[in-house]
Parts: C-alpha cells; structure tokens; sequence
C-alpha cells in the first residue's frame, strides 16, 4: 500500500490519475449518449466507463490528505491564546484603527459630496422659479419673426446682386 501511496503521490501517478478520470468520466457520458440513443454498444461502453470511475474512486481512497500548512506564520493572528498576546493582535488592533479612520473619511468626503450636490440642487430651483414659461414663448415667437426678416432681407440682397449682374459662384 506504501507502493500505491508514493505512486499516487509522484507526478506520474498524479497524471495517471488525471488521465484515468477524465477518460472515465468521458466513457461513462458516452456510454449515457449511446444509451439514450438505443446506438450498438451502448451497455459496453457503460459499464467500461463506470468499471474506470468505480477503480479510481477505489485508487482515491489510499491517496493521503495534503499535509496542513502552518498558516499562523503567514497569518500571525492566527496564533492561539496560549502564547498570550501576538504580535498580530497588536497588528489586528492597528488595522482596525487604520480602517476605522478610512470609514471617518469616507463619511465626511461623503457628507462633503451631498452637501454640493444640496446646493446645486438648489441653484438649480433658484434658476428653473426665475425663468417662467411665458418668457420662452415670447422668445419663440421673437425668434421666429427674426428669422423672416431675415429670409426677406436675404432675398432682396439677392435681388440686388443679380440686377448688378454679379453672378453667384
């Protein structure tokens, strides 16, 4: 078992195992298809495809679980309460200060932000109650009586050039 253990463990027993599962499984959804589809050898290839997965499933049991890794010297805080108070509390304890001032900021810089846009929104009441609806009408119609004027005075300065003879380019 020793034997089976190591095998498992080195890289070519890692990508026999690769290999055996990933055909296995293919075999077993062939084999479902064939099935499905009434097509010839649609038990064969089933049964091959599930005899694999059943050897693999069997071979996976003497495979040893990955050693554990020591994580509280990546992650001082992680260090029990039996070694009294770790230097990651008093880093824990600084980055909870730290994240707590981040969020004061953030609150005020957002306060800062609804105060402007209170105001602009203001501002923009102010303006909207001085401009009235009739003034935009009588603007229109202003508007629209000089562009005829100007149409008419374009039109006789056309005249006018023709009867001088100036040919238009």
């Amino acid at each position: 078992m020793k034997r089976l253990n190591r095998f498992i463990k080195s890289p070519a027993g890692r990508k026999f195992y690769n290999y055996a599962y990933c055909w296995g499984a293919c075999l077993v959804i062939l084999g479902a298809v064939f099935k499905i589809a009434h097509m010839p050898y649609d038990s064969i290839l089933l049964m091959i495809g599930l005899f694999t997965e059943v050897f693999i499933f069997f071979i996976s049991g003497f495979d040893s679980p990955d050693e554990e890794y020591k994580w509280e010297r990546v992650f001082p805080v992680l260090r029990s309460e039996k070694e009294g108070k770790t230097a990651g509390q008093d880093t824990v304890a600084a980055a909870e200060k730290s994240y707590r001032e981040s969020l004061g900021q953030m609150k005020s810089r957002i306060d800062e932000v609804c105060r402007t846009y209170d105001e602009q929104s203001a501002r923009l009441q102010e303006m909207t109650e001085k401009v009235k609806p009739e003034a935009f009408a009588e603007l229109m119609k202003q508007t629209e009586e000089m562009t005829a004027l100007l149409k008419a005075l374009n039109a006789r300065y056309g005249d006018m050039l023709s009867a001088l003879g100036h040919k238009e380019k």
